[in-house]
């Protein structure tokens, strides 16, 4: 006979407790089944919706959401689901020219998806357009109209200076504030200004700027000058300077503060850390200094000169166009880049950059410094003179980037020994650059830059006495070699 099995309370218990569960789990089974039924979703778990026979309406642009990256190179829009739609149209322009808008990435892509990531350039005004897709599948026709929001990646305007101003006095009149933001000043689209004299920003960050397109004009008075002890930012103006007294002890198109609005950092010297940039301007007549340390102790971390075109007539003086010698001063990290530098004199600065001799990285307290040259065009730089004056950047600490660029009666024929500090320390980098001088191709210059890249025909020009610096050489417009403004558009 079999005996029974006897269960202890404890057994009863735990078998009904998994009686229960087991309840409990297809009761949610069902609950979710029918749950996600209503909610749209049919037999294959597709998304269905019962919006149907509709005319759709775009996002509203306050739901449209723009982040830039943490780099600023790329930009993700986001908008929100439109139910009933088959997809989006989305487009995002430049439009700093509002009358021809510029797109960036394809134009009018269909997306199916609520999201797109675009590429991003500073101080550029942008405009983003959705439109909702309709859907045949429910009967739901196209958004009849488009959503568009505004963008720019401009710092916003703190001021805007009235056209036909005299900017010396308005800043005489209207102090700039203590703060430690940015602050932009604006000067009017299409403007015409006068600067009588000295504007001096001491140690406050600024960005001077003009329209992107369509730049105002500032004429330089015989005693006009910019100056700073901070970070500065000078963007999409022309400045005339040719009334300035070029016999001036400080005539200079941008000098640093006679007196310094900082203090003495590491070394003696006072730091200035935030950049300093000269962008997208055209400057003429310059017949003293484009840049001078004002004799001052200075080093300045960074100066960037972006797109710029430079017209210097130095037949009046005989130090240097960037000029930091006297007062011992430096910069750690100097670059020019898509940048034409044409004088019209072969008689006059002695050299393009000229340094404390003693001035380097280590010195102010930097691990390294650099020199960098891309894409320029040089024209009569330094035409009997040097490129580079500046022995202590002779280093280890410093690196030497030159790339794309034309040098043509510069230099005295000497640009990369004198570029290199008259050394062989730097750190250096040669690529697909131009030596022309008198005539001919410098083939000494090929002791230096060894880099077997060099273009050895002549980079002729279309006119280089009237500042027309259109290149001609199918080398060069091929090897993509000087200033871009002056090569066919990719």
């Amino acid at each position: 006979m079999r005996k029974r099995k006897v269960y202890s309370v404890k057994d009863t218990m735990l078998f009904f407790r998994r009686k229960m569960y087991a309840l409990v789990t297809l009761s949610l089974g069902i609950f979710l089944f029918v749950s996600c039924a209503n909610d749209g979703f049919d037999s294959d778990e597709k998304f269905s919706s019962d919006v149907v026979n509709t005319t759709l309406e775009s996002p509203k642009a306050e739901d449209i959401v723009i982040t830039p990256s943490a780099d600023g190179a790329k930009v993700a829009v986001k908008w929100p689901v439109v139910y009933g739609a088959g997809g989006y149209q989305f487009s995002l322009y430049i439009v700093d020219d509002p009358n021809n808008p510029v797109a960036v990435g394809k134009e009018n892509e269909i997306i199916d998806g609520c999201s797109a990531t675009r590429a991003l350039e500073e101080d550029t005004k942008y405009k983003v357009v959705v439109k909702t897709m309709g859907n045949t599948k429910y009967n739901n026709s196209d958004a009849q109209a488009s959503t568009e929001v505004s963008y720019s990646t401009l710092l916003p305007t703190y001021a805007t200076i009235p056209n036909g101003s005299d900017i010396t006095a308005y800043f005489a009149n209207n102090p700039i504030p203590d703060s430690a933001d940015e602050l932009a000043y604006n000067l009017e689209v299409g403007g015409t200004y006068t600067m009588s004299g000295v504007v001096d920003f001491g140690n406050h960050k600024v960005t001077f700027r003009g329209d992107k397109i369509n730049h105002p004009k500032v004429t330089y008075g015989a005693a006009a000058r910019l100056c700073t002890s901070a970070g500065l930012k000078i963007k999409f103006i022309d400045f005339d300077c040719s009334a300035q007294d070029g016999l001036a002890a400080d005539a200079s198109f941008l000098s640093l503060s006679a007196t310094p609005a900082i203090p003495l950092g590491t070394g003696s010297y006072y730091i200035i850390t935030d950049p300093i940039v000269v962008q997208s301007c055209k400057v003429t007549g310059v017949k003293g200094y484009i840049f001078y340390n004002n004799q001052k102790k200075y080093c300045v971390k960074t100066f960037l000169m972006k797109n710029d075109v430079f017209q210097c007539n130095s037949s009046q003086t005989s130090t240097a166009y960037i000029y930091f010698n006297k007062g011992d001063g430096a910069i750690n990290d100097f670059t020019a880049q898509n940048s034409t530098f044409y004088d019209l004199s072969a008689t006059g600065n002695k050299y393009f950059i000229q340094y404390g001799n003693s001035a380097r990285p280590d010195r102010p307290g930097f691990i390294s410094g650099s020199l960098n040259f891309y894409n320029n065009t040089f024209y009569n730089i330094a035409y009997a003179g040097q490129m580079g004056n500046y022995s202590g950047m002779n280093s280890n600490k410093v690196y030497l980037n030159v790339a794309k660029n034309i040098f043509y009666n510069c230099g005295g024929g000497a640009v990369c020994r004198r570029l290199m500090g008259g050394g062989t320390n730097m750190i250096t980098s040669f690529s697909k650059n131009s030596y022309w001088y008198n005539g001919a191709f410098s083939t000494g210059e090929l002791s230096y830059d060894k880099s077997n890249t060099a273009i050895q025909t002549e980079p002729t020009f279309n006119s280089a006495s009237t500042g027309d610096f259109t290149v001609t050489s199918a080398d060069h417009q091929t090897a993509r070699c000087g200033d871009p403004r002056w090569l066919p558009t990719e």
